[in-house]
């Protein structure tokens, strides 16, 4: 693809194909862009949640969910190892258990990989240019923060006996409701402003790992 070719003239499908002649491959960059996440997430996600902490690293607001979801969109398999990772470290500020943490995993894998399976799968356009582009971003968000919002409070919090049946309905809403919001304010905002610019440079993942 040449390199005067600029993202306006990139359909959806072809932002996602690699193009002849087109060299694409693992590099440096995507180690960098891994760490940077996780740092990125780790900050957002410890000290940029909103107001009425529950406990156990669940918020009425979470920032790190637009970490996971815009950072797997643009950067495929890298950005949902550091959507998986960097809760570790921001649940641990939070107090946290280490082993909550551990069994958490399932549910922030979930709500990184979705987001960026349903953009290769469906060849949406990261610039949000049609009403299916948000429309199948919107399901993918709400599907993976239910997910997330079932699985943390149901099977782990009230399988290690943390919360008692009463309380369960505030941690599942206040998961839910967290995450959804949050991607609401931040992944259109993020990917409409900038993933024009981010689809060009060579740390943009296509396909999975390259």
């Amino acid at each position: 693809m040449s390199n005067q070719t600029t993202s306006k003239e990139l359909t959806a499908e072809q932002i996602w194909e690699v193009q002849p002649g087109e060299r694409r491959s693992v590099g440096v960059i995507h180690i960098v862009i891994t760490a940077l996440l996780i740092g990125i997430g780790f900050v957002v996600g410890a000290f940029g949640s909103i107001s009425f902490p529950l406990g156990f690293g669940v918020n009425f607001f979470w920032t790190g969910i637009a970490v996971q979801q815009v950072g797997s969109i643009w950067f495929g398999a890298w950005g949902v190892l550091a959507g998986t990772i960097f809760p570790f470290f921001s649940n641990a500020i939070a107090g946290t258990p280490f082993y909550v943490s551990a069994a958490y995993i399932p549910a922030n894998f979930v709500q990184a990989f979705l987001p960026a399976w349903v953009f290769r799968r469906f060849k949406l356009d990261p610039r949000l240019k049609t009403g299916r582009d948000y429309g199948i971003l919107l399901l993918a968000m709400v599907l993976s923060s239910a997910f997330g919002a079932l699985w943390s409070p149901l099977v782990v919090l009230k399988g290690f006996g943390l919360l008692t049946t009463d309380s369960l309905p505030l941690f599942i809403w206040g998961w839910f409701g967290g995450n959804v919001v949050a991607g609401l304010v931040f992944n259109f905002v993020l990917l409409k402003a900038l993933s024009a610019v981010v689809i060009r440079t060579p740390a943009f993942v296509k396909r999975w790992w390259s």
